[in-house]
């Protein structure tokens, strides 16, 4: 699943999928990374990239997560995507087509930028065992594809985001 996280002023795409005991973690188009996290003594936790371990620290308040690792401190907040998406494009968040329930993306027929008219194939999905193609729901123009195929999703996150079109001399 795609994530976008910031750390200080910068925003990171993160795309994360379990593997086994963790995880496969890609930042941007990055190499993929084995990611793992165990609890150590001193209520510290063991954090194993790609089979180098390190001790570090965490704490989290909400969205927000307070690392210390290798003598730093780093702060890691979470951006809600319909919140984030939302406040972007000055739009609703009932711009987004929400994942009625868990699954995975079977195709993506679109991407940021691209015009689209109602009635459009934008992305078909499966959950439970069943494909269901999502549509525009109106003109617009895509703002935002947070998955690709092959990716899984969780309940109600946005699949797509349409912004309305700009209109001429704007």
């Amino acid at each position: 699943m795609r994530h976008i996280l910031k750390i200080g002023d910068t925003e990171y795409a993160v795309t994360l999928t379990r593997a086994g005991g963790g995880y496969r973690l890609r930042v941007g188009d990055g190499p993929e990374r084995l990611v793992q996290v165990e609890s150590a003594e001193g209520g510290r936790s063991r954090l194993m990239i790609d089979g180098k371990m390190e001790l570090i620290s965490v704490a989290t308040e909400g969205d927000r997560a307070f690392v210390h690792a290798d003598g730093k401190n780093i702060e890691v907040a979470y951006a809600d995507p319909v919140r984030r998406l939302a406040s972007a494009s000055g739009n609703a968040a009932n711009d987004a087509a929400l994942a009625p329930m868990p699954g995975t993306v079977v195709a993506v027929h679109v991407k940021a930028g691209d015009q689209v008219e109602a009635g459009q194939t934008l992305i078909v999905i499966e959950s439970m065992k069943l494909e269901t193609t999502i549509k525009a729901w109106r003109d617009g123009v895509v703002a935002e594809v947070p998955f690709v195929k092959g990716d899984q999703f969780e309940r109600s996150v946005p699949l797509i985001v349409l912004v309305a079109e700009a209109s001429e001399g704007t």
